[in-house]
């Protein structure tokens, strides 16, 4: 079993307060759904099979991104955490938003640090 990176983040008041302000692509606004999720360590061999069921028919299988589905290889592990918990707790990004709510809104906090750990992998190979 590999094991990922584990989050263990203190984000300043201030930056949980902005939660709602729109962000680069290299920076995560950390909001109050991802405050669980931030101190678990992420198993990439659980997040692979999630990846693979859950994520490849869009982001592809290396996570490059394919069409109108931005790439998620090369993002920090907090970034990653960060968007898929505010898109499970029904914050919206642009128009593929249905389809990422649809896909995440099933997973746990752990399944969310597991997938990832998976693709923070994929840029360290």
């Amino acid at each position: 079993m590999t094991i990922g990176t584990c989050l263990v983040l203190a984000v300043p008041p201030q930056i949980v307060a902005a939660a709602d302000v729109e962000t680069s692509d290299d920076q995560a606004v950390f909001s109050d759904e991802t405050a669980s999720v931030r101190t678990l360590t992420g198993d990439e061999t659980a997040g692979e099979k999630l990846y693979r069921r859950n994520c490849r028919a869009c982001h592809g299988a290396t996570a490059g991104g394919a069409s109108s589905y931005p790439k998620l290889v090369g993002h920090p592990t907090a970034f990653l955490v960060d968007r898929v918990a505010r898109y499970r707790a029904g914050e919206r990004f642009g128009p593929n938003t249905p389809l990422m709510a649809q896909g995440v809104k099933t997973l746990s906090d752990q399944n969310i640090a597991d997938v990832a750990a998976f693709i923070v992998s994929l840029d360290q190979n």
